[in-house]
């Protein structure tokens, strides 16, 4: 597999072929957006599409022994940590739900090897939001002297809960939600494709977003429609997610109210993990996004 078999995003992989083909490869990205749509499988091609010998046009051949090996996952230049990764690395019994400082100083030491193809070296972590305060102020350290032809990639699917200073350093590449007719396609491949989709059963949640209208015109129409969302507690975060990044995202990434917001998006993401009144949760947030608009619902 390549970058060709990346599926329904297209634009994410056009900017990567174009910094590929021109020299202008990045030291570090972030590849955001909901679960299951090629994110991680993105940057799994694209470490090829860097180190391969005999890429064409930015593609990689996938048949070269560097290919073999990163699709394998043993190549001596790229690492994916996630927290199987970081289980087998720190030796312990049960897998953490957040990364640790010990994790990203070996990402450190790893950077700073010889380079085994003389190409690039790979990082991708997964997860990243995921990362511990005194993790991501390492990994900062790390980004604003990155070694010479080392690429970190990191990816989320909460833009938000990722420190500003992080987000600031690294080239954004937005993946968007799969339609109807992409998933049909790559579940009709015969070839595993689970890299690719992530978790197929929540293309449930993206019908069900395909039904819904989120101009919202009054307080009780807010109120009605969290209290439909909350009864599935997984969708409710989805939506979370899924409305900032594609609702607000576009419209005040740049504006003074979206980095307030953007505080208090984290904010919301964090409790909804506490186990919080999810209805009340969702109707703060959808207020106060609605304001955000200049919608006046009081």
């Amino acid at each position: 597999m390549s970058l060709k078999h990346v599926l329904g995003q297209q634009q994410a992989v056009n900017i990567l072929l174009n910094e590929i083909q021109n020299n202008r490869v990045k030291h570090s990205y972030i590849f955001y957006g909901v679960n299951g749509v090629g994110k991680k499988y993105t940057a799994i091609q694209f470490s090829k599409s860097l180190i391969c010998q005999n890429k064409n046009d930015g593609y990689s051949c996938n048949v070269c022994d560097d290919c073999i090996k990163i699709s394998e996952n043993i190549h001596p230049d790229v690492i994916l940590v996630d927290f199987d990764f970081q289980q087998k690395l720190l030796q312990k019994p049960q897998k953490s739900v957040s990364i640790s400082i010990d994790t990203i100083r070996y990402v450190k030491q790893f950077c700073g090897l010889t380079r085994y193809s003389g190409g690039y070296k790979v990082v991708i972590i997964d997860h990243a939001e995921t990362l511990q305060r005194d993790a991501a102020n390492s990994l900062l350290k790390l980004l604003e002297e990155p070694p010479e032809n080392c690429v970190i990639i990191l990816i989320t699917t909460s833009l938000g809960l990722l420190p500003k200073t992080v987000i600031s350093r690294c080239e954004l590449i937005r993946f968007c939600p799969l339609n109807k007719d992409i998933l049909s396609q790559i579940l009709s491949i015969k070839t595993n494709f689970s890299p690719i989709v992530g978790s197929v059963e929540e293309y449930k949640y993206v019908e069900q977003l395909n039904n819904i209208d989120t101009n919202f015109s009054s307080l009780s129409e807010i109120q009605s429609y969290s209290e439909k969302i909350v009864q599935d507690e997984d969708f409710a975060e989805y939506f979370l997610v899924w409305y900032t990044e594609n609702n607000l995202l576009p419209k005040f990434k740049n504006s003074e109210e979206w980095n307030k917001f953007l505080d208090e998006f984290e904010g919301y993401i964090k409790q909804f993990r506490f186990n919080i009144n999810y209805q009340l949760l969702i109707e703060t947030f959808l207020v106060k996004a609605t304001l955000l608009c200049n919608k006046n619902i009081l």
